[in-house]
C-alpha cells in the first residue's frame, strides 16, 4: 500500500463505520493470546463481558474463606455459564471494562474531541480478564513529517479484572506508514493505581486533559528531534553502550541496522563477539518509513519505536515505548557540546 494509502486510513481504517473486523495483530499479556477488533465504539462495548464479585466458597452452602473473594464472568450468550475466572482480596475493588473506557471517552469529550466520528480498537484476552482500549484521536491532532509520513495522536487504556495489573491510561504517537505503528511518547497521560478502595474512576477525565494540554509540547519534542542531525560515531557508540545495556544486544543490532539501512535484522550467530554493531546478521524485511541512513534523532527515535512495538509482550511493549525518550536524551548526552548546548538552547 502507497504512503497516501497508509494515512488515508483515518481511524483506525474501517472501510464500513458500522462494522466491526478483526485486526492481525499478534500480541501477547501474561501468556496468553489478544484479539483484536476495530470499529465503533457503540459495537465494540458489547462484546465485552461483564463481572461480578462474590464469596469465595465450595458449593452453594459449602463454608467461605473470608480471605478471598471470586471474580466471576457472567454469561455474554444464553448458552454460557458463569465463569470464575480470579480470587482476589476482600479489599479488591472492581474496574468494569466499560466504565473505564466509557470515562475516558467522557474525559475526551470534556477536552473537545468529538468522539462520534472516532473509530475504536479493543484487545481482550481470551476470558476478558484484561483489556487494551484504544482510540485514535482526529485529524487536527495529527503532524506530518518532513519526508511527508503522518504521526496521530492515540488514547490508550489498559485495565484488567483479576487483579494482575493495574490500570493504565496514556496518550501515544502512533505513525501510520506500517500497519503495527510506531508510537513514541507513552508516557504523558498515565494512571496507574491499584484496584482498592482508593481506585477512584471519576479521576479518569481530569488525567486525560493534563495529557490533552502538552500535547503541543510533546509536538514541539518531535519537531527537534528532527532537527537535531545525527553525529554517526557518537550513534555507534551510543548503540554499542547505552542502548545495548538497556535494551540489549539484540535490539541494539537490530537499531543500528534499521538506521543505518532501514532493515530490520535477526542476529545468525548469537554467541559471535563483538558489540552489536559488529555482530552477523542477516536481513528480516525492509522497515517501512525507515530513512536509509537515519539522519536525525526523529529517524532513531522511530528505529526504537519499530523495535519496542514488535515486542509481542504487551507490558514489555509499554515499558519500551516509554523508555524511548529517555533514550534520545541519553544520546543528546552524549553528543559533542557544541551541539548538546544547541539541544539544550531549543527546550
Amino acid at each position: 500500500m502507497s504512503v497516501s494509502g497508509m494515512q488515508s486510513l483515518g481511524s483506525f481504517g474501517v472501510d464500513d463505520p458500522n462494522e466491526i473486523e478483526m485486526t492481525d495483530e499478534l500480541l501477547r499479556w501474561r501468556a496468553r493470546d489478544l484479539n483484536f477488533i476495530r470499529g465503533p465504539w457503540s459495537k465494540l462495548r458489547a462484546t465485552i463481558p461483564e463481572y461480578e464479585l462474590e464469596t469465595f466458597s465450595v458449593g452453594v452452602d459449602g463454608p467461605t474463606n473470608p480471605y478471598l473473594r471470586s471474580v466471576i464472568r457472567l454469561p455474554v450468550n444464553p448458552t454460557e455459564h458463569r465463569i470464575p475466572i480470579a480470587t482476589v482480596s476482600p479489599t479488591y475493588a472492581l474496574a468494569p471494562h466499560n466504565t473505564v473506557a466509557d470515562m475516558c471517552i467522557e474525559g475526551l469529550q470534556a477536552c473537545g474531541v468529538d468522539v462520534t466520528t472516532l473509530k475504536f480498537e479493543l484487545g481482550l484476552s481470551v476470558l476478558g480478564e484484561w483489556m487494551n482500549f484504544r482510540v485514535l484521536l482526529p485529524e487536527k491532532y495529527s503532524l506530518t513529517d518532513a519526508r511527508g509520513y503522518k504521526t496521530g495522536l492515540r488514547l490508550e487504556c489498559f485495565n484488567s479484572v483479576d487483579g494482575s495489573s493495574r490500570l493504565m491510561i496514556l496518550l501515544g504517537w502512533l505513525r501510520f506508514v506500517c500497519s503495527n505503528g510506531l508510537v513514541i511518547g507513552e508516557t504523558k497521560a498515565e494512571l496507574r493505581d491499584i484496584h482498592n478502595a482508593y481506585l477512584d474512576l471519576e479521576a479518569i477525565p481530569g488525567i486525560i486533559a493534563r495529557g490533552m494540554a502538552q500535547v503541543k509540547s510533546e509536538i514541539s519534542r518531535l519537531q527537534r528531534w528532527e532537527n537535531e542531525p545525527l553525529n554517526p560515531p557518537v550513534f555507534r557508540a551510543w548503540v554499542n553502550g547505552k542502548l545495548a545495556s538497556t535494551w540489549g544486544k539484540k535490539a541494539a543490532c537490530r537499531v543500528f541496522h534499521i538506521c543505518e539501512e532501514g532493515i530490520d535484522v535477526e542476529i545468525t550467530d548469537p554467541f559471535a563477539p563483538g558489540p552489536p554493531t559488529e555482530k552477523p546478521t542477516k536481513a528480516i524485511l525492509d522497515v517501512p518509513g525507515a530513512a536509509k541512513p537515519s539522519r536525525n534523532l526523529y529517524d532513531v527515535s522511530q528505529a526504537l519505536s519499530w523495535v519496542s512495538t514488535k515486542r509481542t509482550n504487551t507490558e514489555e511493549r509499554i515499558e519500551w515505548q516509554g523508555q524511548i525518550p529517555d533514550l534520545i536524551d541519553s544520546l543528546i548526552g552524549e553528543m559533542p557540546s557544541q551541539l548538546r548546548q544547541l539541544s539544550l538552547i531549543e527546550k
